[in-house]
């Protein structure tokens, strides 16, 4: 079971997620609540976490 290009973007984009959770929402400490980021955050979340756990062509177990 080898992951394909669409899982590594998934990983990919999971991995970026944190690192920027770390830079930029540990600098500002949510002072004031954005409500549009917060919901783009959960959307990219989401995208980012179905692309990794996507079923690959390759996989024959059923």
């Amino acid at each position: 079971m080898g992951m394909s290009f669409i899982n590594w973007i998934g990983f990919v984009m999971l991995v970026l997620a944190l690192l920027l959770n770390e830079l930029f929402l540990g600098m500002t400490a949510w002072y004031e609540l954005n409500l549009g980021a917060i919901v783009a955050g959960i959307v990219y979340l989401v995208v980012g976490v179905s692309l990794s756990l996507w079923p690959s062509p390759q996989d024959q177990t059923a």
